[in-house]
């Protein structure tokens, strides 16, 4: 078999992106790396002219002249400066911005008039006036100015209280402290009973003992009553049961049918039923008023109008010999204000001490942390620590009415979980 058999080149489409990979582009980037190279040499040296390519010697070196020449004292080389500066310099060889031209003259528009007043030298009123206020401001400049290096010396006690009464300019005004109340008045950190001690005192320990009784015979209560209201729904029997439950289903019905036969009367009356009597009583003859009726019905009703503007008449009169009865009421009414006003002021200090609801739930007391008298121990090392440091502070802001009372969160699964018994545990 033939080893050496040339391989065929693989023929790719040139108008697509795939084959741009495999053309050949050396030769291009040669070219402009060669022209890159050229402007930082000096330019490009096609667009040079000849002159600035080659130069014409015109004077022939001699050989005498190069033989006898007397060789020159090597100065000292001056220190260069590092290549890694000249990369902050500028290129000398890259071409420079063009200038920018300077600007030209601008014709002068004023009137001939205003151009000879100037020239003569003669001021305005109003040019006169300018030039003493710039003096009077470059005056007073000055004085700031010369007032800053000095330095001023107080000829009384700058910490007493003579400072703000002479106007003294490093005294300061007293900071005024914000009118506002603290959430409590229950200090942060509240001190335990005397009781709770590891080894306490006999009358504290049996105080402490009898508040946590009562804390216990108040839950009993709670969960005996709604024991007793559990028994008495069971008690109930199902006959009284089912009586309730049909005078409650039919509560609405009975309501249903009057509106019905209220209805169906109203048709009767509007159809024009001869057999249905009116609502409205029969208007007779004999029953109307005669006009002498109502002239006495208006005189009366006149009378007693006159009347009552006559009784105020003589009470507004009588109120001049009713001013001690008047003042007596004023006082009355004054002293029960100001017990309103006292009730309300201890009523506003009482509520410092409590605790307000701030979110939708209530604040609860912690728990009691009481030790019995079999678990208490003599020694400090072996006693068993009681509650938790966190839940106190936590407990201790709810109180102090700066956080809302919190619940804490229910752990839950979002899906439910899969049982799945497997092929093997079938068999």
């Amino acid at each position: 078999m033939e080893t050496n058999v040339p391989r065929k080149k693989s023929r790719l489409a040139k108008n697509k992106k795939k084959a741009w990979r495999k053309v050949d582009i050396t030769d291009v980037e040669e070219y402009l790396e060669d022209e890159r190279l050229q402007e930082r040499t000096g330019g490009l040296v096609a667009e040079k002219s000849d002159a600035e390519l080659f130069t014409i010697e015109t004077k022939a070196p001699s050989i005498d002249t190069a033989e006898e020449a007397v060789p020159k004292k090597r100065r000292k080389r001056e220190p260069k400066d590092l290549k890694c500066y000249s990369h902050l310099l500028p290129d000398p060889k890259i071409k420079l911005a063009r200038k920018s031209q300077p600007s030209r003259s601008t014709k002068d528009k004023r009137p001939p008039l205003v151009k000879e007043k100037i020239q003569s030298g003669v001021k305005t009123q109003k040019q006169i006036k300018a030039e003493v206020q710039r003096k009077l401001v470059t005056e007073q400049k000055q004085r700031k100015n010369r007032a800053k290096g000095s330095v001023m010396v107080a000829s009384y006690d700058l910490w007493g209280g003579e400072a703000q009464e002479k106007g003294d300019p490093f005294a300061k005004a007293p900071v005024k402290k914000p009118k506002s109340r603290a959430p409590s008045e229950l200090p942060a950190i509240q001190v335990p009973h005397p009781g709770a001690s590891y080894n306490p005192d006999y009358e504290d320990y049996q105080d402490l003992l009898l508040k946590a009784h009562e804390i216990e015979e108040k839950k009993l209560e709670k969960e005996l009553k709604l024991e007793k209201f559990v028994q008495e729904i069971k008690k109930v029997d199902m006959k009284s049961l089912e009586k309730t439950w049909l005078s409650e289903m039919s509560e609405g019905l009975k309501n249903q049918e009057e509106g019905e036969e209220n209805e169906e009367e109203g048709d009767a009356i509007n159809t024009g039923d001869p057999d249905r009597i009116s609502i409205n009583p029969p208007v007779r003859r004999e029953s109307k008023k005669t006009k002498t009726q109502r002239n006495k019905e208006k005189r009366k009703k006149m009378q007693e109008k006159l009347k009552a503007q006559g009784k105020l008449k003589n009470t507004k009169a009588n109120e001049i010999y009713r001013l001690r009865s008047m003042k007596a009421e004023i006082d009355g009414r004054e002293a029960d204000l100001q017990r309103r006003a006292q009730e309300r002021r201890q009523k506003w200090q009482a509520q410092g001490l409590k605790t307000r609801k701030l979110g939708r739930l209530k604040f609860e007391e912690p728990l009691l942390e009481i030790k019995l008298s079999g678990e208490l121990e003599g020694s400090l090392r072996r006693l068993k620590p009681e509650g938790n440091l966190f839940v106190d502070r936590v407990k201790s802001l709810e109180k102090r009415n700066i956080m809302e009372p919190r619940q804490e969160a229910k752990k839950y699964r979002r899906y439910k979980r899969k049982t799945v018994i497997k092929r093997s545990h079938k068999v």
